[in-house]
């Protein structure tokens, strides 16, 4: 298997130079102990969709505060429109409560409303029609709405980094994946290879990582960009498939209970860098597991300050949180490094 440290952390994101890592640093614990600068310094916080608890989510507002608040890696989804470009967004749907329709793309266009039709069915002219910041999501009371946003490209964000300068912020760019197996195997290959072509492109290859719940997904980015790492998302027993009978479709066609049931066994089989639970399911036993393999443990998303000091406390390498800014006053609180804020 491959296991990756990053040049400031063992991170979910590739920074520019590469270093081997050993089971056993990997399996140091990552939470501050006063005597070692390297941990002190390893921690990555990660701004989900940007940041989505401070700003609208995916927008490039929340990807630029979130560059002036200073993070180690900005996470973020991908789609692909019909006409094969690769925006960032979460949802499969133009959801009407996220995105309002403002005019057609041109008069008489039968496609118009858009709210409601998938992102696939939908060119890039025609969602960027939508304003996607027209009101604060619901559950986030804290967030402040960017009016008039319209859904950015990847190459945008990568833009964006370039355009702050932001030599050590990495990039966690996911395959938004929305039916895995067969059923979805055109859809997913598709959207794979725009976004590894997208960032072969960028220059920043060496700083992004792949993520995605289709492990088939990272399966051909490994194939056809083997230098690329690759993180596995999960979110718990019951999606992995843990005790089912047969293979999964989420796994790539493996059965993990041939892994007794582990997630990090399975990813370290497969030959992926780094695991990313959802944070209910991110054991103690599970990091220290992931660490005796090689793996760092990223777990999403974590919001609630309890739960970020307990995974820290648990030896977690980073946090995936819709609130960077909080974490990173624990961060400080604790004494770790905290990432390089950057200015335009």
């Amino acid at each position: 298997m491959r296991s990756i440290l990053f040049s400031t952390a063992v991170t979910v994101a590739l920074s520019a130079a590469l270093v081997t890592a050993t089971p056993a640093m990997a399996a140091e614990p990552r939470h501050d102990d006063g005597h070692d600068d390297d941990r002190r310094s390893s921690f990555d916080l990660q701004a989900h969709r940007g940041g989505r608890g401070e700003w609208t989510e995916e927008s490039t507002a929340a990807f630029a505060r979130s560059l002036e608040v200073g993070v180690s890696t900005l996470e973020l989804d991908t789609h692909l429109t019909r006409d094969d470009q690769v925006v960032v967004w979460h949802d499969d749907i133009m959801t009407a409560a996220k995105c309002a329709d403002t005019a057609p793309v041109f008069a008489g266009d039968p496609a118009f409303p858009y709210a409601g039709d998938r992102v696939r069915d939908l060119t890039l002219a025609q969602i960027r029609t939508m304003d996607c910041g027209f009101q604060q999501l619901p559950g986030f009371p804290t967030q402040t709405a960017i009016a008039g946003n319209r859904i950015a490209l990847l190459q945008d964000v990568f833009g964006l980094v370039d355009d702050y300068d932001a030599e050590r912020v990495r990039l966690n760019v996911e395959t938004k994946v929305e039916v895995a197996g067969p059923d979805g195997a055109d859809e997913m290959a598709a959207l794979t290879r725009a976004v590894v072509g997208e960032i072969e492109g960028s220059g920043l290859a060496e700083r992004t990582t792949v993520q995605s719940f289709d492990w088939a997904s990272l399966n051909l980015t490994r194939e056809i960009a083997p230098d690329l790492a690759l993180v596995a998302l999960s979110s718990g027993d019951d999606w992995l498939g843990v005790g089912a009978p047969g293979v999964s479709p989420n796994l790539g066609g493996i059965d993990i209970d041939t892994f007794h049931g582990s997630l990090a066994q399975a990813a370290a089989a497969q030959g992926y860098d780094v695991i990313s639970p959802s944070f209910a399911s991110a054991t103690p036993a599970m990091i220290a597991e992931a660490h005796s393999l090689g793996l760092p443990v990223i777990p999403w998303t974590v919001n609630e300050p309890a739960d970020v000091t307990t995974l820290m406390d648990e030896g977690v390498d980073g946090i995936i949180t819709d609130y960077p800014t909080r974490v990173r006053q624990i961060m400080a609180d604790r004494g770790l490094t905290l990432p390089s804020p950057y200015t335009r």
